[in-house]
């Protein structure tokens, strides 16, 4: 297993473009982009506090997102090692109409000489936050 090069100002420009891949990719039900992109491992802890793998996450990607309006703010990039992690808000509102924010967490890690994602998670902010 051969990690990334160490994080430079060239990798945090990938897993920004990484991270808006991933977001695109979610909107547009692209399932191709994630079977690419996430390590085999991949985990995801949704909203609800539930946690499911690799294959539930892309057979719930296959489903339309249903977002009229879907806006990423306040993207960071951290570096540890072969470890990034990517942090964002996002504030959207579904095609029904319901508008809503959440918080996530990305864990990408360099492996097999490319950036995976292995862990996602999703926070609901409430309308007060």
């Amino acid at each position: 297993m051969s990690a990334v090069p160490l994080p430079s100002r060239h990798s945090e420009t990938k897993l920004r473009r990484l991270n808006s891949e991933y977001v695109e990719a979610f909107l547009n039900s692209d399932v191709d982009w994630y079977e690419r992109h996430l390590a085999s491992d991949f985990r995801c802890i949704l909203p609800d506090g539930s946690l499911i793998d690799r294959a539930r996450f892309l057979a719930e990607t296959r489903q339309a997102a249903g977002m009229k309006a879907f806006d990423v703010e306040d993207v960071t990039v951290q570096f540890e090692g072969d470890t990034a992690i990517v942090q964002a808000r996002t504030v959207y509102e579904k095609a029904d109409g319901g508008r809503g924010q959440s918080l996530y967490t990305d864990v990408w890690i360099g492996r097999d000489g490319r950036w995976q994602a292995l862990l996602a998670h999703i926070t609901a902010v409430s309308a007060g936050s």
